[in-house]
C-alpha cells in the first residue's frame, strides 16, 4: 500500500471514530433538551447535564492521548528511546514498545477517568446547591452572618452563570471546537483520497472516492444538529435556573424577615425576578 493511501487509511478510521463520537453529542444534547426540569433530589449530582459528562471522555483522552505521544517524541529526541527497526529489530524494542503501549493506555483510560469523576462530583456553586443547603436551614434561627453568606454564594453563583450564558464564549467553548474539527477532518479525508486516487488510479479508490464525499457532508449535518439542540438546551435550562433563582431570593426574603435584617434592593429583586420568570413561562 503506497503511503497516500496509508495516509486516507488512517484518516478515514480517525473520521469514523469523531462521528461515532459526533453521534454521543448529538444524542445527549438532544437528551438535555427534553430532561430539562428542576428535579431536586437528595444525593443527586448537581451537573445534570449529560452532555457536559460525555464531553470529559473525549476531551481527556485526546489530552492523555497527546501527552503520551509528547513523552514518546521527546524520549526519541532526547537519545533515550531508540526506534525499533521493523518486526525483527530486537525483542527489547519490541518489549519496551508493547509497554509504552500499555501504559499509553493505562494513562488514556485513567485520565479520562479522573477528569469524569472531578466533573460529576457534586458541584457547590450551583442555584440547586444552594437551594437545598437553604432548605436545610428553614425552621432555624438565622444569624446576620449566615444570611450575608448566602447572599454572596448566590452572588458567585449568578456570575458563573452569566460567563458561561456570555455569546463571545461560543465559540471557544470544546463540544464547538470539536465539532468544527470534525467537519475540517471529513474535508481532509476527501481530499488526502483524491490525492491518493490520482498518484495511484484503483478501482476501488474510485469508488472510496465517490463515498469519500459525503464524509464532511455527513460532519457538518451533525454538528448542525447538535448546535441547534444546544441552543434548545441552553434555553430550557435557563428557565430551570430562573425558576431555582426565584426560590432562592423567596428564602433570602424569609431569612431576611426573621432576622429583622435588611438586605438592600432585596424586595425589589424578588418582584423582578418574578416579573422575568412571568414572561419565560408566557413564551
Amino acid at each position: 500500500m503506497t503511503p497516500a493511501w496509508v495516509a486516507a487509511s488512517v484518516l478515514g478510521g480517525l473520521w469514523l471514530l469523531a462521528t461515532l463520537f459526533q453521534l454521543g453529542d448529538v444524542a445527549t444534547v438532544f437528551l438535555d433538551s427534553r430532561t430539562a426540569r428542576d428535579r431536586d433530589v437528595p444525593g443527586r449530582i448537581a451537573r445534570e447535564r449529560t452532555n457536559e459528562l460525555f464531553w470529559v471522555i473525549p476531551v481527556a483522552a485526546l489530552v492523555a492521548l497527546g501527552v503520551g505521544v509528547g513523552i514518546d517524541q521527546a524520549g526519541r529526541f532526547a537519545g533515550v528511546v531508540e526506534p525499533a527497526a521493523g518486526l525483527g529489530g530486537g525483542s527489547g524494542s519490541l518489549a519496551f514498545a508493547t509497554l509504552f503501549l500499555l501504559g499509553l493506555a493505562v494513562l488514556v483510560v485513567g485520565v479520562a477517568t479522573l477528569a469524569l469523576v472531578a466533573v460529576a462530583a457534586t458541584d457547590p456553586i450551583s442555584y440547586l446547591a444552594l437551594r437545598r443547603e437553604m432548605r436545610d436551614c428553614e425552621g432555624q434561627r438565622i444569624t446576620p452572618g449566615q444570611l450575608d453568606g448566602f447572599a454572596a454564594r448566590l452572588a458567585q453563583v449568578d456570575r458563573r452563570t452569566r460567563s458561561r450564558a456570555r455569546s463571545k464564549h461560543l465559540l471557544v467553548t470544546a463540544p464547538i471546537i470539536l465539532r468544527a474539527a470534525t467537519v475540517v477532518l471529513g474535508i481532509a479525508v476527501v481530499a488526502v483520497i483524491a490525492v491518493a486516487q490520482a498518484q495511484h488510479p484503483t478501482t476501488t479508490g474510485a469508488a472510496l472516492a465517490g463515498i469519500g464525499v459525503i464524509a464532511p457532508v455527513l460532519s457538518a449535518l451533525f454538528a448542525a444538529l447538535a448546535t441547534r439542540f444546544a441552543i434548545s438546551s441552553d434555553a430550557a435550562w435557563r428557565r430551570v435556573y430562573a425558576r431555582q433563582r426565584l426560590d432562592i431570593l423567596k428564602l433570602l426574603d424569609g431569612f431576611e424577615r426573621s432576622t429583622r435584617k435588611r438586605v438592600p434592593g432585596l424586595g425589589d429583586r424578588v418582584a423582578r425576578a418574578l416579573r422575568i420568570l412571568g414572561r419565560q413561562q408566557a413564551q
